[in-house]
C-alpha cells in the first residue's frame, strides 16, 4: 500500500516508506528551484521538501536548480529511459581469418609456457642429497664449501 496514491508531484515517488505532505507550503518554490515551466501541486514528498529547503538557503542570484529531480521515479510510462542499441558493423567484428591466426598464437604461447618448466621427473633429475652407505639421508659435514641440502629438494627447481 502506496502512502500516496499519486505519488510526487515532482519526482513522481510512489513509496510505502516515503513521508508525503501537502505542497501548498512549498508551490510558489517550486518554478525557480525545479526549473519548472507549469505549475504543479498534490503531495510532496520529504526528499523534494529537502530539496526546496536547500535551494532556499543558496545565495541570491544563484542560478541552481533542481530539473534533473523532475518526474525521474515516474518510470518507464511518463519518460523514455532506454536508447536503441548500436549496431556493430561487420568491418569492426573479428574475421575468420584473425580468430584463427589468434589461436594459433595462443597455442604456441601455451606450449613455450610448458616448455620452460622443468618437465624431468624426480627420478631422472640430479640428486644432490648426501647419500650414507645405507641409503639414509645425513647432512653435509661442517667443512664442507656447500651448505647442508636435503635430498627431497630438487635444486633444479629452484632458481635464483
Amino acid at each position: 500500500m502506496y502512502r500516496s496514491l499519486d505519488g510526487c508531484c515532482i519526482c513522481r515517488a510512489k513509496s510505502s516508506s516515503s513521508r508525503f505532505t501537502d505542497s501548498k507550503r512549498y508551490e510558489k518554490d517550486f518554478r525557480s528551484c525545479f526549473g519548472l515551466s507549469e505549475t504543479r501541486s498534490g503531495e510532496i514528498c520529504n526528499a523534494c521538501v529537502l530539496l526546496v529547503k536547500r535551494w532556499k538557503k543558496l545565495p541570491v542570484g544563484t542560478k541552481k536548480n533542481w530539473n534533473h529531480v523532475v518526474d525521474a521515479r515516474g518510470g518507464p510510462s511518463l519518460k523514455i529511459t532506454s536508447r536503441p542499441k548500436k549496431i556493430k558493423s561487420i568491418s569492426k567484428k573479428a574475421r575468420p581469418s584473425q580468430i584463427s591466426r589468434l589461436q594459433k598464437e595462443l597455442k604456441r604461447s601455451n606450449s613455450d609456457a610448458h616448455s620452460t618448466t622443468s618437465s624431468a621427473s624426480p627420478a631422472q633429475s640430479p640428486s644432490y642429497s648426501n647419500l650414507s652407505d645405507d641409503g639414509s639421508d645425513t647432512e653435509l659435514s661442517p667443512g664442507s664449501s656447500r651448505s647442508p641440502v636435503f635430498s627431497f629438494l630438487d635444486l633444479t627447481y629452484w632458481k635464483r
